[in-house]
């Protein structure tokens, strides 16, 4: 199972799918992340380590990605 976590402020939602299914739950996270990329938003391939680097693009293979709302400077 592939997991897409939107990070917010009651933690994070999910959206899980069967990498080698195309189905509702993969076409609702590839839009989600495409919603939120055009929102500013940034998106996190999470690695092994706790760690984790910057995509771009929806990749339905990856294990985890994480999206994170813009932070605000003060």
């Amino acid at each position: 199972m592939a997991v897409l976590r939107v990070l917010n402020v009651n933690g994070d939602d999910r959206v899980e799918w069967d990498p080698e299914v195309a189905d509702d739950r993969m076409r609702r996270a590839r839009a989600l992340f495409d919603a939120k990329l055009r929102a500013g938003w940034f998106a996190f391939e999470a690695d092994r380590e706790g760690g984790g680097s910057q995509i771009r693009t929806f990749d339905p293979k990856k294990d985890e990605i994480v999206l994170q709302p813009p932070i605000a400077g003060g």
